[in-house]
């Protein structure tokens, strides 16, 4: 674990926590959820935690459906089984349902993301989302 001097500096590193650069600043991310855990104002890394390569794969970032399936079971209405089932027809239904939950967890990490940005500099300024709307009148 790591601690803190008081000379400006740690001793050994944050275990559990990585931090890619990202245009706002720095951001720590939980390496088990890939959660969003605070961003840096300034230039500097955070001191002790591990920066992520380019590359590396996290969850919740750019997800696919890689790898070993494991069955899990999952309670659902009867009228969105069915709608699914006639949708993508026999055989395709896990992978319908894996491309959601993918799909939401996106977007969940995206929301705590905005939340996060938003608690470190602010909301967005009004003109600026005048613009957004004007520029994409279609979007929510």
């Amino acid at each position: 674990m790591a601690k803190n001097t008081g000379k400006g500096y740690r001793e050994g590193a944050v275990r559990g926590r990585s931090q890619p650069k990202t245009p706002p600043g720095w951001t720590k991310r939980d390496d088990e959820t890939g959660r969003f855990m605070d961003v840096k104002s300034d230039d500097e890394p955070f001191k002790g935690v591990r920066r992520e390569h380019p590359d590396e794969a996290h969850p919740g970032e750019a997800l696919k459906a890689t790898g070993p399936a494991r069955k899990v079971s999952v309670s659902m209405p009867e009228d969105l089984t069915a709608a699914v089932q006639q949708r993508v027809g026999r055989g395709k239904f896990s992978q319908y349902v894996t491309e959601a939950v993918t799909r939401q967890l996106e977007l969940d990490l995206l929301a705590e993301l905005s939340e996060l940005l938003t608690a470190e500099h602010g909301p967005v300024p009004e003109e600026y989302m005048a613009e957004a709307q004007a520029a994409w009148p279609d979007g929510q």
